[in-house]
């Protein structure tokens, strides 16, 4: 009945045409803005938020929309090389696009997931997190407004029950934001669904993240302290693009590290409501625990507290831990730690630390502060950033990955979201048409 609503209305959504749809979104982005206060409070009550972090995620959300013409321009028709005739390259909708959205972004991952949808031309399936359906649910619910009826269908579903539409008949092509493991456990989903005869379709996941942060010779040391202070530990480090591994170049260490401290030890910590709070409780249990326990295995290999170490009721403050070489198996550096607990390693050189960024399975992004020319390029990951905190924000700077954070690194939704078509006419046909090449 779901997939059934968004196709039948899948055709209305493509039939706008392109200029059509992107003032529809803008309309959207119109209505979301209105409705701003109101998300943020949602966002803080049921997610347990931080205040400035829910604002900064929707200020984010409003400026892609803004930026989305310019990202559009990508899969406007277009005349490419002939041997005769003519040849035109088309951008064609799916059809219906399920969104499987997370609930540490409830409002800036459904925005780009949406949004990028219907201006390709697709109708959606928008499923928010459990943990997220009120605030996720009130955002999908103003973007639809300025669109046809059920263009968009919010599928408030819990995963067991949810994941069927991954396969579902109808359903042509699928973005997902959660862990890697959600992610694999989706494509073996679907792969016992190819098998069993269901139609193919694109499955876009936006997985964990790993990210390094490389603290080398000539960085801005007190910059570079803030940024990473920020970007490891805002919103309690639930983020994927959170920076997870600091690698610190020896030779800057000891100025380093009592910035970091400072800038660690000047993050707020508290109630979510609060103005200033940047990490509050940790509120999904499960990942404290998996937090808890990384710690305590890092300290046992050898780990020496830099900052912070303790936890109260919910709250775990914030956490770094300077591990030796030898502790570089632990779960603290090799995996994804949604938590405010962090992981640093102190390298020899830049060359070294760009060994210790790239030792990873991981792909989603990295930020650089100092070093030789050059660094940033040899790091092996989608969104690179070069002294800049892991959270600068620009619609441009597209969040994706490689590896097991991803399968399409740092490309537009609204371009992952359509599909190619060539349409070739001979010269007769050109002249017949009139030379139109439009397509």
């Amino acid at each position: 009945m779901l997939v059934g609503r968004a196709s039948a209305a899948a055709p209305a959504v493509a039939e706008l045409g392109l200029d059509e749809r992107l003032v529809r979104a803008a309309e959207s982005g119109r209505r979301l803005a209105s409705a701003g206060p109101d998300l943020v409070e949602a966002a803080v009550a049921e997610l347990g938020q931080p205040r400035r972090f829910a604002e900064r995620e929707l200020s984010s959300a409003l400026e892609w929309v803004g930026a989305l013409p310019e990202l559009a321009a990508a899969i406007r028709p277009r005349p490419v090389g002939a041997v005769s005739g003519e040849t035109v390259l088309q951008w064609m909708p799916y059809g219906v696009a399920l969104g499987w959205h997370a609930a540490n972004s409830p409002l800036w991952v459904p925005t780009v997931v949406v949004l990028s949808a219907l201006v390709a031309g697709n109708a959606v399936l928008s499923r928010p997190s459990q943990r997220a359906v009120r605030t996720t649910g009130r955002a999908v619910a103003l973007l639809a407004d300025a669109w046809p009826v059920d263009a968009v269908v919010t599928v408030e579903l819990a995963a067991d029950d949810a994941e069927p539409l991954l396969w579902a008949d109808g359903v042509g092509v699928v973005v997902a934001h959660g862990s890697t493991a959600t992610c694999r456990r989706h494509l073996a989903q679907l792969g016992r669904a190819y098998a069993a005869g269901a139609r193919l379709r694109p499955y876009i996941p936006e997985a964990s993240g790993n990210d390094a942060a490389l603290i080398l010779a000539g960085a801005d040391l007190q910059h570079a302290a803030t940024a990473v202070a920020l970007g490891g530990f805002a919103n309690g480090g639930q983020l994927c693009m959170a920076a997870k591994r600091i690698i610190v170049e020896r030779s800057v260490w000891s100025e380093f590290a009592p910035r970091l401290v400072d800038a660690v030890g000047a993050l707020v910590v508290g109630d979510p409501s609060g103005p200033r709070t940047d990490v509050a409780p940790v509120v999904n249990e499960r990942a404290r625990s998996a937090a808890l326990e990384a710690l305590s295995e890092a300290l046992v290999r050898g780990g020496r507290l830099v900052a912070g170490g303790w936890a109260h009721d919910d709250v775990i403050h914030p956490t770094i831990v300077q591990l030796p070489r030898g502790a570089l198996d632990v779960a603290l550096w090799r995996e994804e730690v949604f938590a405010p607990v962090r992981g640093l390693v102190l390298a020899a050189d830049a060359d070294d630390a760009v060994r210790l960024a790239n030792d990873t399975s991981f792909g989603l992004g990295a930020a650089v502060f100092g070093g030789p020319a050059g660094v940033a390029e040899r790091l092996r990951a989608a969104r690179v950033l070069e002294n800049e905190g892991p959270l600068y924000t620009d619609p441009q700077l597209v969040v994706g990955g490689i590896g097991d954070s991803g399968f399409s690194g740092a490309k537009p939704k609204v371009e992952q979201l359509v599909w190619a078509r060539r349409v070739h006419r001979s010269a007769s046909a050109t002249r017949a048409r009139g030379g139109a090449a439009s397509g």
